[in-house]
């Protein structure tokens, strides 16, 4: 057969994948996992997975399940959690970004110690027994544990942790904490911000003061509706806040009546100590907020499930009825439109069955 009339020979094998092909087929796989594999067929494909990685648009979360199970957004695919408890009278506790967190079944048995482990990787970290509400592997050689009143730090090979000094004994206590330009930030039920210095030991600064009811802009002060607070590092180096309430009839059942819920966003502004509401994300940024990993994603508008200048929160959070009474789920705020939705994957319900927790994971690279 004479070759085409450009000269150019036409592959013989999937192995000779044109490099513009390549990238091609790898925007459209928004599943880490998906991008592994495509790396994995052949020394080529690897080839072109690496050159056109930093071009991609970003991969989506996982929906962690009970800790067993992964949830991919795109597809609404389970995939099983390959990270096996690493001992007897050990069990996963909590998933923290790209980690999960292991601790011992009874807290009061002789075990004291925990770890975290990328379940993808299988590199792990123990460290000494510690009962944080909230863990950020701030580098290979620091990880930091927020409590309600405090904030502790660890690094591999230490004897025990370092504790940084309480809330003062306010009783407003710490509901979030983000990694913020070399130092955990602390966010508490008075929408004040306090800085903890890596290492711990240092007194505690106070970057934010409470400035009372102004803050909730709606003018909503009923007491009874559930909040939820979350610090949120933006994409383009901004700490943001952001403000979800839900009326107490939602926390009962699932429902698709979003009446009165209510998102609101702040950034702070670390010069004049104060916050200042938000209107719009940056360009293509979406918000992923979790109790246990909150992340900005930069999105490039070719998806339509996946949107910039959206919100999107976790069913778990109570903001659309218990998660163990309904299929997993995540709800999102339009921040242009000011819509809410809901985003049910009934096919989960054999795989995952029922839902204790979930959590976004985020795949390590």
């Amino acid at each position: 057969m004479e070759p085409p009339g450009d000269g150019i020979r036409p592959p013989q094998s999937w192995s000779e994948l044109l490099p513009e092909l390549a990238g091609l087929i790898l925007r459209l796989l928004l599943c880490h996992i998906d991008r592994l594999r495509f790396s994995s067929v052949c020394r080529l494909w690897r080839l072109a997975a690496q050159q056109h990685r930093p071009h991609l648009p970003p991969a989506l979360p996982f929906v962690c399940l009970n800790y067993t199970a992964f949830l991919s957004l795109p597809t609404g695919e389970s995939r099983r959690a390959a990270a096996a408890p690493p001992a007897e009278g050990i069990s996963c506790r909590g998933c923290f970004d790209g980690w999960f967190l292991y601790e011992p079944h009874d807290l009061y048995s002789d075990i004291d110690k925990c770890s975290l482990t990328n379940p993808i990787s299988g590199v792990t970290i123990e460290m000494p027994l510690h009962l944080g509400a909230k863990f950020i592997v701030c580098s290979p050689d620091l990880v930091a544990a927020g409590c309600s009143d405090s904030v502790a730090f660890y690094r591999p090979g230490d004897p025990s942790w370092s504790v940084s000094p309480s809330n003062n004994g306010s009783r407003d206590y710490y509901v979030d904490f983000a990694f913020y330009r070399g130092k955990i930030y602390a966010l508490n039920t008075a929408d004040e911000l306090s800085v903890h210095k890596a290492g711990g030991g240092a007194a505690v600064e106070h970057a934010i003061m409470s400035q009372g009811p102004k803050m909730c802009t709606g003018g909503d002060l009923d007491k009874n509706k559930l909040r939820c607070h979350y610090l949120v590092v933006s994409c383009t180096g901004k700490l943001l806040m952001v403000k979800w309430s839900v009326p107490p009839y939602h926390r009962r059942r699932p429902t698709t009546n979003f009446d009165g819920i209510t998102v609101e966003v702040f950034e702070a502004d670390l010069e004049k100590g104060r916050w200042l509401e938000v209107t719009s994300l940056d360009d293509g940024e979406a918000l992923f907020l979790g109790r246990g990993c909150s992340k900005a994603v930069r999105f490039n508008g070719e998806d339509e499930r996946f949107r910039g200048n959206c919100v999107y929160v976790l069913g778990y959070d109570n903001f659309f009825g218990y998660c163990c009474d309904a299929m997993p789920s995540y709800g999102f705020y339009d921040l242009r439109s000011g819509r809410i939705g809901q985003v049910l994957h009934d096919g989960m319900r054999v795989a995952a069955w029922p839902v204790i927790s979930m959590e976004w994971f985020f795949p390590l690279e």
